[in-house]
């Protein structure tokens, strides 16, 4: 398993009834639209980190620091990939691109009216050289002697979980064909945002290994083992390579629940500042 960090995977959304627990995988339609969409199993974020690591830039005699392209394909019935192209500037970095794709874990597929299906699916991708140094950009915009003056005084309070912040609701999606609920929070002084996911009667195989997510050395980022609500939990964080900024990302398991927690802002000092108040405050409460 490669890489991980944060960006919010809204992906699933939808409401599905009892009737639709029967699935059927005949239908061999490619849709457009979906009411749960696919998705990479360990999340958008790994995937792009994922794809950035198996991607060589070596291909093309180009002297591009970074490569901006677009895959369009077909998640297949099984997660696989099909009718991948791609859109690039390059032709050797759009075959490339094919190719790391080719080479990436299945997918969950997607699901329309209780039925497997398969899906049309268009993600932007942008590749850039490892060699490079880190992006300057993650602290820019912020002072970080203003962490003094930040006051979390807000309490987000629900009936799963609660924490203090200075932020406000920004939005929820939930799926319950795999029970799993999205509430997202957006900071009131500074970009960045909260999110917390919360899969409940998880199943043993969809839970990470946390053991082998910090003893692999394809995983990017500042990986430790915490423990938040007296329970062991594993921690990454780093820059994100796609949408800038600096991020966090806290998985945790209590009672049959995979909690995702995810905490992003354009500055590293920010959110180590606000991850440390998180930890202080964050109550679960099931």
């Amino acid at each position: 398993m490669k890489s991980l960090i944060i960006i919010i995977f809204f992906l699933l959304t939808g409401v599905q009834s009892i009737a639709q627990e029967t699935i059927d995988i005949e239908d061999n339609k490619v849709y457009g639209f979906v009411q749960e969409k696919a998705f990479p199993i360990e999340g958008m974020t790994i995937f792009y980190q994922s794809f950035n690591e198996e991607f060589n830039m070596g291909v093309s005699t180009s002297k591009e620091k970074e490569v901006k392209l677009r895959l369009k394909f077909v998640v297949e019935k099984d997660g696989t990939f099909g009718d991948i192209t791609s859109e690039s500037t390059d032709v050797d970095y759009g075959k490339e691109a094919i190719r790391v794709l080719k080479m990436m874990p299945a997918w969950k597929p997607a699901q329309h009216n209780g039925k497997i299906v398969r899906s049309a699916f268009t993600i932007p991708i942008i590749v850039r050289d490892k060699k490079k140094k880190k992006n300057k950009s993650v602290n820019k915009k912020f002072d970080s002697r203003l962490i003094e003056k930040i006051v979390l005084d807000k309490t987000i309070e629900t009936d799963k979980f609660e924490f203090k912040c200075n932020c406000s609701f920004l939005n929820k999606h939930t799926n319950s064909k795999i029970h799993q609920t999205a509430v997202s929070y957006t900071l009131n002084d500074y970009e960045g945002a909260y999110s917390i996911i919360i899969q409940r009667n998880v199943k043993k195989r969809n839970i990470p290994d946390f053991d082998e997510l910090m003893n692999d050395e394809g995983l990017r980022g500042e990986k430790k083992f915490i423990e938040l609500n007296e329970t062991k939990a594993f921690q990454i964080s780093n820059d994100s390579q796609l949408y800038g900024g600096y991020n966090t990302l806290i998985f945790l398991v209590s009672n049959n629940n995979l909690i995702n927690i995810q905490i992003n802002t354009e500055n590293k000092v920010l959110t180590e500042f606000l991850v440390e108040e998180f930890m202080k405050t964050f109550k679960l409460k099931i």
